[in-house]
């Protein structure tokens, strides 16, 4: 296979992902009813990924600059993600912290304009991903004092945890050299464009399970409100 075709591959992958979130969002309509509080707030995710893959291509196409709409959909994911974990987080201190995180990484996302568009794209996406990670992290060790005997696979923001730290761990190195080296040009943009891709494919998997395995209570609180998480206090 030459490369030119391996990099057509990897475009059909990235249209693939990009339409994959029609499953999730399906879904969302057969089963809001079913939804917690916090699920719901997460439900909002796929009409915006919808939103941002539409006018990110659109505007590839009659623009020749969707840059703008990278960075958008960056922030939007990291603002709608902190509204669900704030709900789900019991300790105090892991949620003043959250709001500390969330407020440094949007600095430091409008701080990257000044190096550009397309680095700012790679900052945002970047920040994205760590702070998505370390919310996830969170909630999975609150977890660890779960008293209840719930299985975690039928909690929906623990599975939307586990497929955030996948995606991040696949997208977040990738990106992150492209900040620290020169390493730049048509075969990195490709491979760059087929880890998102994998990743968000496994992400809109996890996000498809937890809107399929939601249920109308509230998710249980595994901590007590009034007792620090262990990642925290450590």
């Amino acid at each position: 296979m030459s490369f030119e075709q391996f990099d057509a591959l990897v475009f059909e992958l990235v249209t693939v992902m990009q339409f994959s979130i029609l499953v999730p969002m399906v879904v969302v309509w057969a089963r809001r009813r079913n939804f917690s509080p916090p699920v719901k707030v997460l439900s909002l995710y796929v009409y915006i990924s919808a939103f941002f893959a539409l006018s990110a291509r659109l505007s590839a196409i009659y623009l020749h600059n969707n840059l703008l709409f990278l960075i958008g959909f960056n922030v939007a994911k990291v603002l709608l993600l902190v509204a669900v974990y704030r709900l789900v987080l019991t300790a105090p201190r892991t949620r003043r912290l959250l709001a500390i995180a969330t407020l440094a990484g949007l600095g430091i996302v409008a701080a990257s304009f000044v190096l550009g568009l397309p680095r700012a794209v790679t900052v945002s996406r970047v920040v994205q991903c760590a702070l998505l990670a370390g919310f996830a992290l969170a909630y999975l060790e609150q977890g660890l004092n779960r008293t209840d005997n719930r299985r975690f696979n039928g909690d929906p923001i623990w599975l939307l945890s586990v497929g955030q730290l996948i995606y991040s761990a696949a997208t977040v190195s990738t990106f992150s050299i492209e900040i620290v080296t020169l390493f730049k040009g048509s075969i990195f943009n490709t491979f760059s464009a087929l880890s998102f891709s994998l990743a968000s494919l496994v992400f809109n998997y996890f996000l498809t399970l937890a809107f399929l395995r939601a249920t109308p209570g509230v998710p249980p609180r595994l901590v007590a409100p009034n007792v620090e998480s262990r990642l925290v206090a450590s």
